[in-house]
């Protein structure tokens, strides 16, 4: 495999995540001396030249239909050049989907639920527990699968980033993703502060989150303990030093469990919920469901209540390590390579 194409963007939270999932895909091709393009909007830009770990070329996609698009995408020296096309995004449909199959080129597919039509894909993606149970025969019955807990695809800092025992964790983080669009950062800080915890705090907040001033504000007044790292980037590291955690339920949920991290995961999203109780399933988190009406107040008592369980914090831990696997991105590279021929073409009816 010489090249290949990631088509995505990181124009809402959800698609922050998309982004940060074909970063950590196009990581582990680089390693193995992949050339790697992405494609994105004009918007997406900035943040993909922010972070110190980015891999590949950037292209800007022209803002036009579905079709020109693709004869855009084409007309690229870098199409001609690529074995895969990887995509991931919402808002690549059914009908996008089947342009890019027809394109000739071997197509890879990121997936959540399987709730948007027909894939069309070659090659299946999907790292969450629940993916198995989610009836690819009828969208995808062709595609080579990555699905399942060993398809996990995590950035590479979280492959070379050894977790601490837990006995030397210290402090409580609390991130809920790139722009925390439900401005839970803020709201959780002053539930925090009306219980008197005394707990150390780190705080993280990403490229777009928009309560910056506000945030700043409280830190001045507020009597908790209290680290802000915003545009914070070494999240292996910190999510391996932490006691507990507070996250949205998106792809954090995985980078948590690789560094055995007792959590409490906050839905926020209706295409969070499988995933999540899956790993609720797997005892080393706990669940607060917040598009079922839950309160940010009752998330902080028991996070409260919580950290002064050692012990069962203790637990979660041992049971976060067993599901702390780190080679999912390894894998789905293998299997991306096994489609082409030692010559590098695709193998008749792969």
């Amino acid at each position: 495999m010489d090249s290949v194409i990631f088509r995505t963007d990181g124009n809402s939270e959800m698609g922050l995540g998309h982004l940060m999932r074909c970063l950590a895909l196009a990581q582990e091709l680089d390693l193995n001396q992949v050339k790697v393009t992405f494609l994105v909007s004009e918007s997406s830009l900035a943040f993909c030249r922010s972070r110190h770990d980015w891999v590949g070329k950037v292209i800007p996609v022209p803002d036009c239909s579905v079709d020109a698009e693709i004869q855009w995408m084409q007309q690229l020296p870098e199409f001609d050049q690529a074995d895969w096309i990887v995509l991931d995004g919402y808002q690549f449909d059914q009908a996008y989907r089947f342009a890019i199959k027809n394109t000739g080129k071997l197509f890879a597919l990121f997936d959540d639920n399987n709730d948007s039509g027909q894939l069309y894909a070659d090659l299946l993606i999907n790292g969450s527990s629940h993916a198995p149970l989610l009836n690819y025969d009828q969208t995808a019955a062709t595609a080579q699968r990555c699905i399942g807990e060993p398809y996990r695809v995590l950035r590479h800092e979280f492959r070379i980033t050894e977790p601490m025992p837990f006995s030397e964790r210290s402090h409580l983080v609390i991130c809920f993703g790139g722009s925390d669009p439900s401005g839970m950062t803020l709201s959780l800080l002053q539930a925090l502060e009306s219980l008197s915890a005394s707990m150390s705090v780190r705080v993280i907040t990403g490229a777009a989150y928009r309560d910056g001033m506000a945030l700043d504000d409280f830190l001045k007044r507020t009597g908790l303990i209290v680290q802000h790292l915003p545009n914070h980037q070494q999240m292996a590291d910190c999510f391996s030093r932490a006691r507990l955690a507070i996250s949205a339920a998106g792809g954090s949920q995985f980078e948590l469990a690789a560094c055995c991290t007792p959590s409490i995961l906050a839905v926020v999203a209706e295409n969070q919920r499988l995933a999540t109780a899956q790993a609720e399933q797997q005892g080393w988190c706990e669940v607060f469901d917040m598009t079922q009406g839950e309160s940010v107040k009752a998330l902080a008592e028991t996070a409260v209540m919580l950290w002064s369980q050692s012990s069962k914090l203790a637990t979660m831990h041992q049971k976060a390590g067993q599901f702390a696997d780190t080679m999912g991105s390894s894998r789905v590279f293998e299997s991306m390579s096994a489609m082409l021929g030692s010559d590098g073409k695709r193998f008749k009816g792969g």
